[in-house]
């Protein structure tokens, strides 16, 4: 099974870029896991502050591209770990432009105009590990 410290990221892009096989026992909890690891690693190394979509998409590539887990499977990990928040990232800011303006606009007399249904941004919250 892979442990934490298995693998060090640049171990893990190596087999991702040689198509080398992750050690993995068969049972599905343990490929799971495996997985969560794997992903969270390639996630934070990444531009996930300013890009959390494109971050994703990224990370789904580049493990389609290795073979060994399906998109369901990536995609599942994601969506385990995702929560909405208004912390905007500078990737959800450039796809909605009225939310930036209706932020900038905000005055600090008036904190409550503008508080009304805000628009939410999908992050991840994945685990980190050594």
């Amino acid at each position: 099974m892979l442990n934490t410290s298995q693998y060090e990221l640049n171990e893990i892009i190596e087999k991702i870029k040689n198509k080398v096989p992750f050690e993995l026992k068969n049972k599905k909890r343990s490929r799971i896991w495996s997985l969560r690891v794997i992903v969270s690693k390639l996630y934070y190394s990444l531009d996930y502050e300013n890009e959390p979509q494109a971050t994703r998409q990224k990370v789904t590539q580049l493990l389609l591209y290795h073979g060994q887990f399906s998109k369901e499977e990536i995609d599942n990990t994601f969506q385990a770990a995702a929560s909405e928040t208004t912390d905007y990232s500078i990737e959800f800011l450039k796809q909605h432009p009225e939310v930036a303006q209706t932020a900038a606009l905000k005055s600090k007399e008036f904190p409550e105009e503008g508080e009304g249904e805000r628009i939410k941004e999908i992050k991840y919250n994945l685990p980190r590990y050594g």
